[in-house]
């Protein structure tokens, strides 16, 4: 939604490398907020190449996925509002937040399909993400409804491309992910906490969480960050949700600012949020009018309970 140059291929020239990477990072990838460990040690963790799951309480099952660049730990409040109700199995994908990167390339489709193979085997349930872990719920419900019960996406989109420029096609955006790999590998350490710093700031409100978050983007792999932003930039699921019959909630972060400014107001988010998410038929979209991109974090009490409420709903 912040592209403002009239072409993809301008907005990617090298002179605006650096603006790329800020303004990309600001609304197409996710990092985590919690740093500490969850409250208690999972019952059960399991590990493979493309991911790692920590499986808490008992109950139906509740499957979490984070966004890009983020440890698991980023639901820590919201296992702990449900693991009484649901066992929670909460993932953390390869490349990120210290976990080992794969060389599978696509990246995105490659983790789709390992995600549908563990839901799969583990029983029919609620699948829920946040950011491009959003994107992949919405993915997965796609592809094999008959897994899903109901979907919940954080603060993500069908087609993030398209936000600004309508017209915009997967084979039309332009993304040169060598590039930007050669760019953000260049950064010493101190370079690119700056860069990750500055870009936190405008996704998270307050400075203890943005402290923490910083320490989890650090430990991710720029290059496995890169390629999967260019994924989900040049995937359009706009058409495939189309297909989807479950109930599905979506929250959209309301607060979207730069440099303190608002950019949109409730209404215009809630529009955009509309028009992208058309053809979806049983859907509810709520904007998290207080909340930047991080809602879970910055208004916990309206995550929780609006949560539940469309949890508790036959």
């Amino acid at each position: 939604m912040q592209i403002t140059t009239s072409t993809m291929i301008s907005f990617f020239s090298k002179r605006k490398i650096r603006q790329l990477n800020i303004l990309l990072l600001l609304w197409f990838i996710a990092f985590p907020f919690w740093v500490e460990a969850q409250s208690e040690d999972p019952k059960n963790t399991h590990r493979e190449p493309a991911f790692t799951v920590d499986i808490y309480g008992s109950g139906p099952p509740l499957y979490l996925i984070p966004g890009l660049a983020s440890s698991g730990e980023v639901w820590q409040g919201t296992v702990e509002q449900l693991k009484n109700r649901y066992e929670c199995h909460v993932f953390t994908l390869a490349g990120f937040a210290g976990n080992e990167p794969i060389d599978k390339k696509p990246y995105l489709k490659t983790i789709r399909d390992k995600l549908i193979e563990y839901i799969d085997r583990s029983g029919r349930g609620i699948v829920m993400g946040h950011s491009l872990g959003g994107f992949l719920s919405l993915w997965i419900t796609a592809e094999n409804e008959s897994l899903v019960e109901k979907a919940v996406v954080v603060d993500s989109y069908p087609f993030l491309a398209a936000l600004r420029q309508p017209k915009v096609t997967e084979e039309t955006v332009q993304f040169p992910r060598q590039m930007m790999i050669q760019q953000m590998t260049a950064m010493d350490f101190s370079q690119f906490r700056q860069q990750q710093k500055h870009t936190l700031s405008t996704m998270i409100t307050a400075e203890k969480d943005l402290k923490k978050a910083l320490q989890w983007s650090m430990r991710s792999d720029r290059a496995t960050i890169v390629h999967a932003m260019g994924d989900l930039m040049q995937t359009d699921l706009r058409d495939d949700i189309s297909t989807i019959e479950i109930p599905t909630y979506i929250m959209i972060a309301g607060n979207i600012s730069m440099n303190g400014t608002p950019l949109y107001t409730k209404d215009q988010v809630q529009q955009m949020a509309e028009e992208q998410y058309k053809s979806l038929s049983d859907k509810t979209i709520e904007v998290a009018e207080k909340a930047r991109h991080f809602i879970m974090m910055d208004d916990p009490e309206w995550f929780h309970q609006t949560l539940e409420q469309f949890l508790d709903e036959e």
